[in-house]
């Protein structure tokens, strides 16, 4: 790697902190957590609103899990 690459790394890696940040992430439990890939853009607008009960609701459609199962999972990401 030259220094192009390092650099472009690091500012990737202040990027993602900064996603973490203002969707009010751990960085820690991101690694923990098994998002779905094909979850809308509203399902984030919900989480980052603390609107858990839509945001329940959205994964509950696009996973079809139970309502226990998406509420967990859901409150494992906030």
């Amino acid at each position: 790697m030259d220094a192009v690459d390092i650099a472009r790394i690091a500012r990737l890696e202040r990027q993602i902190a900064f996603l973490y940040r203002h969707l009010g992430i751990d960085p820690q439990l991101a690694e923990q957590i098994d998002v779905p890939r094909d979850l809308p853009p509203e399902f984030s607008d919900a989480l980052r609103k603390h609107n858990l009960i839509l945001a329940i609701k959205i994964y509950r459609q696009v996973t079809g899990v139970s309502l226990a199962e998406a509420k967990a999972a859901v409150e494992r990401m906030v």
